[in-house]
């Protein structure tokens, strides 16, 4: 089981950084905290209009209820194996560097921070969220629900989109 856990959380944190390069996301450094991850799935049918079985989005609430703050394995970052101009950094940032690279250069950047994936029992289903900082006092991020198709995490929908 925890194996199959960090197998997930791995390809899951792949997926996101994928996806997120595939927009056109460059210079992305990545944070090393993994935060909690909220989900209520009153809101997530009313913002998705998705029908997933109930017992599936009470699996993923219990265990949304259950996450903690956490650190990413560091070494994700050099498995992930980029080039410099998709990921500006082989190490990830705590929120002190974070801080610090907006403090030394005054400009913009995209500093990611991904929370902590939940998953349903099967390992089929999961929720995770991104937040973007471009400077200081200036964020937005989703939630994305992904659901393993023929053995590949695919990105269902996102939702629950704000920005400071």
């Amino acid at each position: 089981m925890s194996f199959s856990q960090n197998s997930s959380e791995f390809d899951i944190f792949q997926k996101i950084i994928d996806n997120e390069i595939g927009r056109g996301s460059l210079d992305i450094y990545l944070r090393c905290e993994k935060i909690k991850t909220f989900f209520d799935q009153n809101s997530f049918k009313e913002q998705t209009g998705i029908k997933v079985p109930e017992n599936i989005l009470d699996e993923l609430e219990k265990n949304a209820l259950e996450s903690v703050d956490g650190i990413w394995n560091p070494e994700l970052i050099k498995e992930l194996n980029y080039a410099s101009d998709f990921i500006k950094s082989e190490k990830c940032l705590t929120l002190k560097d974070a801080k610090s690279i907006f403090n030394k250069s005054g400009k913009r950047h995209s500093i990611i921070l991904l929370s902590q994936p939940i998953f349903d029992s099967k390992f089929e289903h999961c929720v995770i969220s991104i937040s973007y900082s471009k400077y200081p006092g200036s964020a937005y991020g989703q939630t994305y629900f992904l659901k393993k198709v023929y053995g590949i995490w695919t990105v269902i929908v996102e939702y629950e989109q704000w920005m400071t």
